[in-house]
């Protein structure tokens, strides 16, 4: 399995393809799949051990990308492997199309199933998600490269969550649906309270910042494995996938943690 970076646009010269079920005539509707990093991505924000991390590439491999709805009999199914980075574009850059999927029957389909899983080829090559960037506190300036090699497959059924309802397919339009990450499960955030879920279930910058050699973090998730706080990190792995503000179930993890 190999996968082509884009940054607005895939490239991975694969069709996409669609299968209805219970729908046999032609539809002239389309569904748009998304990926999110949020504005902690491209805007940048500041950990919960005051790092201020800013992001040049969050680079995210996803494969087995469909939308579906059980209940209406509709299933889409976006073909292909996808290198996605969710950083490309200025600080109010839109979600970075993935694809679309054409002819699609209307109807509800904000239920999502999607797999982040490693690349087989190219620079990043046994991994699935790859952070690059630099994280500023006080006097010191660290350059980062993370690489992790977790493969997950997220399923969200509670339909998307967010200010604008998304998933819904009209007659004869287009709409679109989002897989959204939240990078913040990994690092915190210095503006909600310390013992909000989202800094005591987060390991934080300094995780990595242990590792650092010659003024720069270069890490895999190989390495981190010998850390007290790995299975916290692997943990917030899991949470990362959404599907706008809704949650999703994690399954098919790379990774065997026993409590």
């Amino acid at each position: 399995m190999s996968f082509t970076r884009i940054r607005f646009l895939c490239i991975v010269p694969v069709a996409a393809f669609i299968f209805l079920y219970g729908c046999s005539s032609e539809k002239n509707s389309a569904l748009v799949f998304r990926a999110n990093g949020e504005d902690f991505v491209r805007q940048g924000f500041i950990d919960k051990q005051g790092w201020a991390i800013a992001f040049d590439t969050v680079l995210v491999h996803l494969s087995d990308i469909a939308a579906y709805n059980k209940k209406e009999g509709l299933r889409a199914e976006l073909q292909g492997n996808f290198a996605v980075d969710l950083a490309a574009g200025d600080d109010n850059a839109i979600p970075v199309k993935v694809g679309t999927v054409d002819n699609v029957a209307a109807g509800n389909y904000q239920s999502l199933k999607f797999k982040v899983t490693k690349a087989t080829a190219g620079e990043y090559r046994g991994s699935s998600i790859v952070m690059t960037g630099k994280a500023i506190k006080d006097s010191l300036s660290i350059p980062f490269i993370i690489k992790i090699n977790e493969t997950m497959t997220f399923t969200c059924t509670e339909g998307y969550v967010g200010d604008e309802i998304k998933g819904i397919v009209k007659e004869d339009s287009v709409a679109d649906v989002e897989m959204t990450f939240h990078f913040d499960h990994i690092f915190g955030d210095n503006d909600a309270p310390m013992d909000n879920h989202i800094n005591s279930s987060s390991v934080g910058f300094d995780f990595f910042y242990q590792y650092r050699d010659g003024g720069k973090v270069a890490v895999s998730q190989s390495e981190l494995k010998q850390d007290d706080e790995y299975e916290t990190f692997v943990r917030a792995l899991w949470s990362l996938g959404h599907c706008g503000e809704g949650h999703c179930e994690v399954s098919e993890q790379s990774t065997e943690l026993h409590d």
